[in-house]
């Protein structure tokens, strides 16, 4: 009896301690993962108006500090000058190339960005190199990684991967939270010399370059282009911080390359070269590219509209005072500087708001913010992505529930959806006619609470007249391109509500297009008025 006391005293001893210790490395491994996620702004600014006779500009005044005046400023939003200006951005670079992206893709965009790079690098030009694990296409694929290889042999190159896979397994694990896996580098960032860089929606990928007239998948996008030593201080800091964290990993040196891919990079980059500047493609690179199978220079010639492109100036640029809101990547706290400062500067609003944004899925403050001043009779008008352009079902499914409701709640607000093929992906907001927002943040929850996130603001009523110019052009050709959609509305303009209580319809999804066009959508349709159902789930209002 007593040694069978004994054992089981012995046994219940060992799962007490395994527990403690796991419990223990649970606990040290989570302080590990906090000290090692990008710091918190200090000034992470206040979501109330501060008031005044002119409420916009005492809220462009207490935005957070990182300001820049006599800021150059180009504005982007046709594909194939965009990808022009940061070809020439990097032909400018003498000293240093700071790069972050969400998505490089393996495609001909891609490779030759990473042959431009080998190129400069071979010229002695520092590099350093930031792409996000869950949105680079090329570090999933054997090639790819290859590439990023060569880059890495390449000595005055430094390549990081923020947050590669096996580790947002395990940060899952470490937090309990499933939305460690999808916690990512948003930001895109292309900076030479610390005095010009360059951010915005695009990515690098044949989807953001291809002439919409062509390719069924071109997003329409938007970049800004930005001269400045303020400016550029400011963007550095902002890539530093992500680079310098703890969560991103460095590419480690290859001693041997099974598959030497220099010669790859240097064609590539070269056909590119030719192609942008108006010239022939030699035959020895048409020949090399041959003989090793690569696809990219039958990619290249479905981008006409790219031959000689180097050729033609880029738009006319404009100088403004800017700031630049900077929000990291929040996995273990939410606070989110750029969504503080959208929603004081939506309360400050007095005459008009406009919204291009790829995703429309607000929070409860967001809404009531946007909702409060219509009601105070601000103009409110978004454009935003319907179900047969949009790129994320479940975003999409979500906003096919919401939008009903915000027009019942928002007096005046008008609301037009992209009804043809092309994605809208341009993140751009205007206020009062006086304030742009341009850059890489979305109105959904993944920019608002969890990845990483940029944004310049720019106060110039000039600035806003060249932004808007575009969308106001796709608004006013209206249907195909665009529709407005619409809840019915009684004599007196009240909004009229079924018998569950929702607005009834007037002009929606349906009037427009097929649910068979969009079966993604439908799925995770039935997912979202789950969610939304539920009791801890809080509404949009």
């Amino acid at each position: 009896m007593k040694r069978a006391s004994f054992r089981k005293h012995t046994k219940s001893t060992v799962v007490v301690a395994a527990t403690l210790l796991v419990v223990a490395v649970w606990t040290i491994a989570n302080m590990s993962l906090h000290a090692q996620m990008p710091p918190r702004p200090t000034d992470r600014g206040t979501t109330q108006p501060p008031g005044g006779s002119d409420p916009l500009f005492a809220a462009w005044k207490q935005l957070p500090s990182r300001q820049a005046n006599d800021t150059e400023l180009t504005f982007l939003d046709d594909n194939d000058i965009a990808w022009a200006a940061r070809w020439r951005l990097l032909e400018s670079a003498r000293e240093r190339l700071d790069i972050s992206y969400f998505i490089l893709s393996e495609d001909i965009f891609g490779t030759a960005f990473l042959g431009h790079l080998y190129h400069k690098a071979q010229q002695g030009v520092e590099i350093r190199v930031l792409l996000d694990a869950w949105g680079t296409k090329m570090s999933r694929d054997l090639r790819g990684n290859d590439y990023l290889d060569t880059l890495v042999n390449t000595e005055k190159v430094d390549v990081k991967m923020f947050r590669p896979m096996l580790s947002r397994l395990l940060d899952a694990f470490l937090t309990l939270d499933p939305i460690a896996i999808v916690a990512s580098e948003h930001d895109k960032l292309l900076l030479a010399d610390g005095k010009r860089g360059l951010t915005g929606g695009r990515s690098i990928a044949t989807e953001y370059f291809a002439d919409p007239k062509l390719a069924p998948e071109a997003f329409r996008d938007a970049d800004v282009l930005l001269t400045g030593e303020q400016v550029e201080k400011a963007m550095v800091a902002a890539f530093d911080v992500q680079f310098n964290s703890g969560v991103a990993e460095t590419v480690t040196l290859d001693v041997v390359d099974i598959h030497d891919s220099r010669q790859d990079l240097e064609l590539t980059y070269q056909a590119m070269d030719a192609w942008l500047h108006g010239r022939e493609i030699p035959d020895a690179v048409t020949k090399g590219m041959e003989e090793r199978e690569l696809p990219y220079l039958a990619e290249l010639r479905k981008h006409p509209n790219l031959k000689g492109i180097l050729k033609r100036s880029l738009p006319p640029s404009l100088t403004a005072p800017v700031r630049l809101l900077d929000s990291r990547t929040r996995l273990l706290e939410g606070d989110d500087e750029i969504s503080n400062s959208m929603i004081m500067l939506a309360r400050s609003a007095q005459e008009s708001i406009f919204i291009q944004t790829p995703y429309l899925v607000l929070p409860k403050e967001a809404a009531t913010a946007l909702t409060e001043a219509a009601q105070r009779g601000v103009r409110i008008t978004i454009l935003v992505n319907g179900p047969t352009s949009s790129k994320s079902a479940t975003s999409q499914a979500v906003f096919l529930e919401q939008w009903p409701l915000l027009l019942a709640k928002a007096p005046g607000l008008r609301l037009f959806v992209a009804a043809e093929r092309h994605s809208q992906h341009a993140k751009v907001i205007t206020i009062d006619g006086r304030l742009t927002l341009v850059g890489t943040y979305n109105l959904d929850p993944l920019s608002m609470a969890i990845n990483s996130e940029l944004m310049v603001a720019v106060w110039s009523e000039a600035f806003v007249d060249r932004v808007l110019r575009k969308p106001r052009h796709m608004i006013d050709q209206g249907q195909p391109k665009v529709v407005r959609y619409r809840i019915k509305r009684d004599e007196q303009g009240k909004p009229v509500y079924d018998e569950e209580g929702a607005p009834v319809v007037a002009y929606g999804p349906l009037q427009h297009s097929d649910p068979s066009e969009w079966p993604e959508v439908e799925r995770w349709g039935y997912v979202a008025r789950s969610l939304i159902a539920l009791p801890w789930i809080d509404p949009m209002f």
